[in-house]
């Protein structure tokens, strides 16, 4: 099967969207790929990677699953799909079978910048308004980071604690894109769960909003675990 054959599925992470991949999606459609965007509750695991099965359900022929962040959990769980030839993390968490995002943060270096996650409103988390450009986007404008902060999206405690029944990267071949200015995964953890998963890797400089600030990169290596998987 070719790679513009396959489809392509988006994954966001916690406190966006998927409108945050609209860039990335203009990169592949304008090159002839199909593109689909899961648009995720992020208020439980369970939900978020059957709402992806739901879209893999759907299209006809083979997927690239491709998780941004907190998205890197969901394509781990949902990426068993048959239809599934590739995962794509992009600076994602890829926990392993019985690990939860929350459980790969505590074990994040308490040296380095931590992210300005505010204390639980009814079993949902925030970013702090007045630290998400420096923390979440740095490299994005004043006004692009403004909207990603006022148009967070709840991420529910569920979410992050939700565990791994069978991860995908032990059965499906992974890529990572290993963001070297990245302040909410720090890049040696990033690189110690790449290694850990045998994704083939790809560094860029950017920061944790790298699929909006850098859609070029974003766009290629999702190109080539198209056209290698």
């Amino acid at each position: 099967m070719s790679a513009k054959s396959k489809t392509v599925v988006l994954v966001h992470g916690g406190f966006v969207d998927g409108s945050g991949w609209r860039a990335v999606y203009d990169e592949l459609t304008n090159d002839g790929y199909s593109v689909r965007v899961v648009q995720n509750a992020t208020k439980s695991l369970a939900d978020d990677a059957a709402a992806t099965r739901q879209i893999l359900d759907d299209i006809e022929g083979e997927a690239v699953l491709v998780g941004h962040s907190y998205g890197g959990a969901v394509i781990s769980e949902a990426g068993t799909h048959d239809k599934v030839t590739a995962l794509v993390y992009i600076t994602a968490f890829a926990p392993d079978k019985g690990e939860s995002v929350n459980s790969l943060i505590a074990g994040f270096p308490q040296d380095g910048p931590q992210p300005p996650i505010l204390a639980p409103q009814q079993g949902y988390l925030f970013l702090d308004r007045a630290k998400f450009h420096e923390s979440f986007a740095g490299d994005l404008s004043d006004q692009d980071a403004a909207f990603l902060a006022d148009s967070q999206v709840p991420w529910g405690l569920e979410a992050l604690g939700g565990p791994i029944s069978e991860p995908a990267w032990r059965l499906k071949p992974s890529w990572y894109l290993h963001v070297t200015d990245d302040k909410m995964i720090p890049p040696s953890a990033q690189a110690s769960m790449a290694e850990r998963i045998g994704a083939t890797v790809v560094d860029t400089p950017g920061s944790h909003a790298v699929y909006v600030s850098r859609p070029d990169v974003v766009a290629t290596i999702i190109r080539t675990a198209a056209g290698e998987s």
